[in-house]
């Protein structure tokens, strides 16, 4: 009986030691991999002016202190089409991003002015909820009583897109960093010189691209966190797209844009839109219930299509907390359990040893 005990031994140590080589040779060629990207990303960021690499790495150490956002923000889009006419719309929205999730719940949502072109606009109804995350795309549209759960769309771009908390503190959907890297890799370099706007004293970083002809300056301010001041996009010598900011310090000492201007041209459509921000704080502990389906506070004859699972069910929300609430503690049982068997086990050898 000890012989095939010391067998069953061996072959199950036998097991581990070749699990354990084929990981070491697989982080071998992950790090080998990592290692030569890194070094060429590193010789052409060699090439970049050390006022660059400054305002670059100066403005994501800004964006790196954020680890949540909660905020309340109003805008006013005054919408042009030419030769149709143009329109106003005010909406009030409300964000909330820890990182790896993000909610938007629209709060107001109203046409102004003379003419109200409705075939241009995207009037969000009051009450819709978009919850964007690495699981899922949650869309709640209350005039419909409906809910979609989408496959996620969760990447670096799309995640600055959606969120007008990021992307008013980006350009072409990337970071200041991304931006300057991507470009460096690619053989077009941002060069740096000293600039006043609106007061503030700017770094303007510019590169110039040729295929396709196009333009990208960004300023930013160094005294102020390196966030970015103002930003314009050109393609052949127009501006297609460009915001400024007024900048504010919020607590925990993290600068921020306070208000954005910006305009931004497609075809015949031009939008302008003025941003402020009503409320904003950085960093602080966020429920991560709220990114789910359960704290949307739909009807429980809400129905429910999931496009993950191909299915389309009706919500009971009361049977779906409480069976979420059981589940948790059935795997806390459950876990107790096993530590407790587990602990069994080690005395139990322990005892066979002496």
């Amino acid at each position: 009986m000890t012989q095939s005990r010391d067998s069953a031994t061996y072959l199950i140590g036998e097991k581990m030691l070749r699990m354990t080589s084929l990981i070491y040779v697989g982080l071998l060629f992950f790090t080998a991999n990592s290692a030569a990207e890194n070094r060429a990303a590193l010789e052409e960021a060699e090439k970049l002016s050390g006022e660059v690499i400054s305002a670059m790495e100066g403005n994501q150490a800004t964006l790196d202190s954020v680890h949540s956002i909660q905020a309340t923000i109003r805008s006013l889009k005054m919408v042009s089409v030419d030769p149709i006419g143009s329109f106003r719309l005010i909406e009030k929205q409300r964000i909330r991003y820890d990182g790896s999730h993000f909610r938007k719940d629209q709060l107001e949502t109203k046409f102004a002015g003379k003419r109200q072109y409705r075939g241009y606009a995207r009037a969000v109804p009051v009450g819709k909820v978009d919850i964007h995350s690495v699981e899922s795309h949650i869309d709640y549209i209350p005039p419909k009583n409906l809910v979609f759960v989408r496959p996620p769309r969760w990447d670096d771009r799309y995640k600055i897109r959606t969120n007008d908390m990021l992307r008013y503190q980006s350009a072409r959907g990337a970071t200041l960093e991304e931006n300057i890297l991507a470009s460096a890799e690619n053989g077009y370099y941002f060069t740096a010189k000293s600039e006043k706007v609106d007061g503030d004293d700017c770094i303007l970083l510019r590169c110039d691209y040729a295929d396709p002809d196009s333009t990208l300056k960004i300023w930013v301010v160094p005294s102020k966190g390196y966030c970015i001041k103002k930003v314009e996009d050109m393609s052949k010598g127009k501006i297609s797209d460009e915001y400024i900011t007024t900048l504010k310090k919020y607590p925990p000492g993290i600068w921020w844009f306070d208000s954005v201007q910006a305009e931004k041209t497609h075809g015949p459509q031009t939008i302008r839109s003025r941003y402020s921000v009503s409320s904003l704080t950085f960093n602080e502990p966020i429920d991560p219930e709220i990114f789910t389906l359960w704290d949307i506070g739909v009807s429980p004859d809400t129905k429910i299509r999931d496009e993950i699972q191909n299915t389309m069910y009706t919500l009971a929300i009361d049977d779906v907390k409480v069976s979420s609430r059981g589940f948790v503690i059935g795997l806390a049982i459950l876990a107790l359990i096993i530590c407790a068997v587990l602990g069994i086990l080690v005395k139990g050898g322990a005892v066979f040893r002496k």
